[in-house]
């Protein structure tokens, strides 16, 4: 009868090898898939954060802009309506103060794109799992590329303004160009450069359609500022998780 029982014994220690290989394996699987998704979440953690800084200086540096496109077309509308009313009391200087901050004043934002380029380029864009945050980097790159259009138009407009006011530009930017190199220039000079502007029909048609397309740039830029600000609630959000 025992002799009789050992096969069965054997098979049942057999059996129970093999479960308890089984149960190693599982365990081991589990324990790697632990190792695998820990090691996932702090690459995106590292991504997160580097998310976070780069928007951040994305941030500042577009509310810095968007404070200077707001002069520009603040001073380059005060000179358009002062060209049209034909204001024969406004001061020399108040015209040259319109036209440097106004008509010869362009300001773009340089944004910071190094994680999410990298991101791309490493075929990591996976690592970030909440789908909203991939969707508004895309479109934040997408916008970003989107609004060269303007800007280039805007450079035209005042590479354009620039030729036409080089024989007088230099005397209404005195603060820059005389006073640095130790220069006097008369109050003469000063009021005959602001007549030329006053009276030049060119310059005021080119002063339109640049101030237009300002304000077409500082409407994207709003709309960037916009992407930016969710961006960053939603980084912040999961980085709090």
């Amino acid at each position: 009868m025992a002799d009789d029982n050992k096969p069965l014994k054997y098979m049942r220690y057999a059996i129970g090898e093999i479960i308890l290989v089984v149960i190693g394996i599982l365990i081991a699987l589990q324990i790697n898939n632990w190792n695998e998704i820990n090691k996932l979440k702090k690459e995106e953690q590292k991504l997160l954060i580097s998310l976070n800084d780069d928007f951040k200086e994305n941030n500042l540096r577009l509310q810095e802009t968007i404070k200077k496109e707001e002069k520009v077309i603040r001073y380059s509308k005060e000179l358009i309506k002062t060209i049209l009313s034909n204001n024969k009391h406004i001061t020399p200087d108040s015209i040259a103060e319109m036209f440097t901050n106004g008509a010869q004043s362009w300001y773009r934002a340089e944004y910071v794109t190094g994680t999410y380029d990298g991101i791309l380029s490493s075929g990591n864009i996976n690592i970030l799992k909440n789908e909203t945050l991939k969707k508004n980097l895309a479109q934040f790159t997408s916008e970003v590329k989107s609004g060269f259009e303007d800007h280039e138009e805007s450079m035209f407009f005042m590479n354009e303004i620039n030729k036409l006011a080089a024989p007088f530009s230099p005397t209404l930017m005195r603060h820059q160009v005389y006073d640095d190199l130790n220069l006097v220039i008369g109050d003469s000079k000063i009021k005959e450069a602001a007549n030329e502007i006053l009276s030049h029909k060119i310059f005021l048609g080119l002063l339109i359609d640049k101030t237009i397309v300002e304000n077409h740039r500082l409407i994207y830029q709003l709309k960037i500022q916009g992407y930016i600000k969710e961006t960053l609630a939603i980084i912040e959000s999961e980085l709090r998780k």
